[in-house]
C-alpha cells in the first residue's frame, strides 16, 4: 500500500471506535485481560499462583488484532479457553442448581481439585504466535479461536450470561476495570473477587480533542463500542469530549437489537441511521482488522471507507498486513493523522 499518496476523504459522517482511538486503553482494558486471565486460573479455579504473569502485554495485542478479536471480555474468554485446552481433560461435575456467584466457584474449585498444573507450566506451554494463526485461518475471532481449538474442558470456561450470577469472566473483568466502589455502585452488588482501585482510572485520551472539534464543526460524529453505556459515558465525560458525538452506539444497543457485534456492521449502519443529516458517505477509524472488516462490509449498504489505526500496534509489520487483508481503504499511524485526509 502507498504510505505517501492519501486521498481526501470526500465523508459526510465520522465515526470512530471507541477503544484505541478516541480512548488509550492500554493501562486499562488491556492490562485487564492480562490481570483477568490470571484471577480466573489463580483464584476461581484454584491452580497454583505464580509471581509472574502468565501473558505479556504483546501477546493481548496480538491476539486482538492479527487475530480479529476486538472485544475485550471475548478476548479474555480467549486466552481462558486456550489455557484450558492446555490442562488434563477435567471430568465434568455436576453443576450447580443455583446460578449465583459463589456456587460457580465452588463448582470450579471442585473440577480442578485432582489437577497438579500450576500457571508456570502453562507458561512454559503456551505458543500465542501458533494460537493467532491457527485463530486466523478458521475464519478469525472468538468463533474462529474456537474452531481452531480441541473441545476440552470447555464447561471450565463459565463466560456468558448475567456478570452478577453465572459469568464468572465477565465478572471479574468488571471487577477489575471498574474497581470494587463503582463495580457495587453500578451493578448494585458487592465485588466478590477484586477489593482494589479500577483501572479505569488509567485511562486516557488519544485523539487531539481541537481535532474533534474541527471535525465536528464540519460533519456529525459518533463512537461506536461494545462496552456497557455507563462506561462508555463515563471514558467520554471523564476526557471532556462527549458533547462532540452526535451518536454514541454502545452494548446496550446491540443487545436490544439483538444485534451483532463488529465486525458485523450494525452497529456503523445503525450509527448511520441516528445521524442527522442523514449522511451519503461515511468512514470508521478502527485500530482492529475487525473494525476493518465491519466498515467494508457495510460499504454494501451506505458509502463506507475504511480508515485502519496502527496505533499501539507491538508488530506494525504484521498488523499493517492484516490491515491490507482486511482491505482498509488507508492506514494511518496515529487516529491525530486523520487531519491530513480532512482538511487541505
Amino acid at each position: 500500500m502507498n504510505n505517501i499518496y492519501r486521498p481526501k476523504l470526500n465523508i459526510d459522517a465520522l465515526y470512530f471506535s471507541l477503544n484505541d482511538i478516541v480512548i488509550d486503553v492500554r493501562y486499562s482494558y488491556q492490562q485487564v485481560v492480562r490481570k483477568a486471565v490470571q484471577v480466573y486460573l489463580e483464584q476461581t479455579f484454584a491452580l497454583p499462583p505464580s509471581k509472574d504473569s502468565l501473558i505479556t502485554l504483546e501477546e493481548v495485542i496480538h491476539l486482538q488484532r492479527v487475530g480479529g478479536i476486538a472485544n475485550y471480555w471475548d478476548l479474555s474468554r480467549a486466552f481462558i479457553a486456550y489455557f484450558m485446552s492446555l490442562l488434563p481433560d477435567v471430568p465434568v461435575v455436576t453443576f450447580p442448581i443455583r446460578f449465583h456467584v459463589p456456587a460457580m466457584l465452588a463448582y470450579l474449585q471442585t473440577a480442578a481439585a485432582r489437577l497438579h498444573v500450576d500457571i508456570n507450566e502453562l507458561k512454559a506451554k503456551k505458543n500465542i504466535d501458533q494460537l493467532t494463526l491457527d485463530t486466523v485461518k478458521a475464519g478469525g475471532g472468538l468463533d474462529g479461536l474456537y474452531d481452531a481449538l480441541p473441545d476440552v474442558n470447555r464447561h471450565l470456561v463459565i463466560a456468558s450470561g448475567n456478570i452478577t450470577q453465572i459469568n464468572l469472566v465477565g465478572r471479574i473483568f468488571q471487577e477489575l476495570y471498574l474497581g470494587a466502589d463503582l463495580f457495587e455502585r453500578t451493578y448494585d452488588q458487592p465485588a466478590v473477587l477484586v477489593q482494589s482501585t479500577g483501572y479505569i482510572e488509567h485511562e486516557s485520551l488519544l485523539i487531539d480533542p481541537e481535532l474533534l472539534a474541527l471535525f465536528g464543526e464540519k460533519f456529525p460524529l459518533g463512537v461506536l463500542s461494545s462496552r456497557p453505556h455507563l462506561e462508555v459515558e463515563h471514558s467520554l465525560q471523564a476526557r471532556k469530549v462527549k458533547d462532540y458525538f452526535q451518536v454514541v452506539i454502545s452494548l446496550e444497543d446491540i443487545q436490544k437489537a439483538k444485534a451483532k457485534e463488529i465486525p458485523d456492521p450494525w452497529a456503523l449502519l445503525e450509527a448511520a441511521r441516528r445521524t442527522q443529516p442523514t449522511p451519503t458517505h461515511i468512514a470508521y477509524v478502527s485500530a482492529n482488522p475487525a473494525g476493518i472488516r465491519a466498515a467494508r462490509a457495510a460499504n454494501q449498504t451506505v458509502p463506507c471507507t475504511a480508515v485502519a489505526c496502527l496505533i499501539g500496534a507491538t508488530d506494525r509489520a504484521m498488523i499493517r498486513q492484516s490491515f491490507e487483508d482486511s482491505k482498509a481503504s488507508v492506514i494511518l499511524g496515529h487516529p491525530n493523522n486523520l487531519k491530513e485526509l480532512i482538511f487541505d
